[in-house]
């Protein structure tokens, strides 16, 4: 604070900006956390200071080295905007990164060196989107992923030569906060987006299927419990249910304090973690033919918002969440 009361002749500001390191640690916000099924941990994260803006992520060899992570670590990549999703593509060797640039960007790792600033590399990179990049699914594994940004664009890409086979130009008319491949399915995606529209689209057509559900506030995160029904957060902080066989019957499941920024399914159970903007962490359980419930509430282990979630691979009563804290949490859930 000191120092931005220096008078300063206006002739030197150039330098004194150019030599002024107040202010230039990096905190890293972390935004998403993505396991593989080899036990390897996919931390990105946002970089945010009032000079820079930048981003990174980090991987690790599993859960247990990915709960050391400190703030002032060094990323395994660093990136020069804010990334706000990111998947492995096949091995845990290779990387699909989203970026507040606009840009996908597919990395791989060159071995195990012994300096990190080496370990990983660019392989390709297209800024097609006019906006930062918000989500990322897959449609066909190591070959077809499905991107939405801020620009309120869907493209598909073919990740082999990195091109946009399919572009869905405004296929919402504002921001698309969230995308979800519809399970068992190499074609169909839901969209949701800040105009308030929950859109079913398949990637051999060029224009939307279906519009799953119009909201009163904007959708913020989606995603698939099985082939029919899609769980929906909004920006109100209320989480429904939606089949997509009667779209005009949506179950409200519960009501949160804060707009729901991340919903992510279990694989195996009826379980769905929910992250909204703040610091608690819930889940939900929503079996077919019975009443959604809450089983899992928590409000103490993260100190600032929570971001993203995973669930575990081998134990499926645990969930890992991270958030802006810095530090990636282990939750255990009861069966309920």
């Amino acid at each position: 604070m000191d120092n931005s009361n220096r008078i300063v002749p206006p002739h030197l500001n150039a330098e004194i900006y150019r030599t002024d390191t107040t202010g230039t640690n990096t905190l890293s916000y972390l935004d998403y956390v993505r396991i593989h099924s080899d036990g390897s941990v996919l931390v990105g994260s946002s970089e945010l200071t009032g000079r820079y803006w930048n981003g990174g992520v980090s991987v690790y060899k599993s859960i247990a080295e990915a709960q050391s992570i400190k703030t002032e670590d060094k990323r395994s990549i660093s990136l020069c905007s804010g990334t706000a999703d990111g998947c492995f593509i096949g091995s845990s060797n290779k990387l699909l990164i989203c970026e507040d640039s606009g840009a996908v960007s597919v990395w791989v790792k060159n071995g195990d060196q012994q300096n990190a600033w080496h370990q990983w590399r660019e392989d390709l990179s297209v800024a097609e989107h006019d906006n930062a990049v918000l989500a990322v699914d897959c449609l066909e594994p190591e070959r077809l992923y499905a991107t939405a940004g801020a620009d309120g664009n869907v493209k598909v890409w073919d990740i082999n030569d990195m091109i946009c086979i399919r572009n869905y130009s405004a296929a919402h008319s504002m921001i698309i906060n969230t995308i979800a491949v519809k399970p068992k399915s190499a074609h169909s995606f839901a969209t949701g987006s800040m105009d308030q529209y929950v859109t079913l689209w398949d990637e051999n057509t060029d224009k939307a299927v279906l519009d799953i559900m119009k909201n009163n506030c904007a959708i913020h995160c989606l995603a698939w419990l099985d082939e029919n029904r899609l769980v929906v957060g909004d920006e109100a902080g209320v989480l429904y249910l939606v089949d997509i066989r009667n779209t005009e019957s949506n179950v409200k499941i519960t009501e949160f304090p804060a707009a729901v920024h991340k919903l992510v399914v279990h694989p195996d159970t009826d379980k769905v973690a929910v992250c909204c903007d703040n610091r608690i962490v819930t889940v939900c359980k929503v079996e077919e033919n019975c009443e959604p419930k809450v089983i899992y509430h928590d409000r103490h282990m993260h100190s600032n918002y929570v971001r993203g979630a995973a669930w575990d691979i081998e134990d499926k009563n645990t969930l890992h969440t991270v958030g802006w804290n810095g530090e990636l949490k282990s939750h255990t859930i009861s069966l309920g």
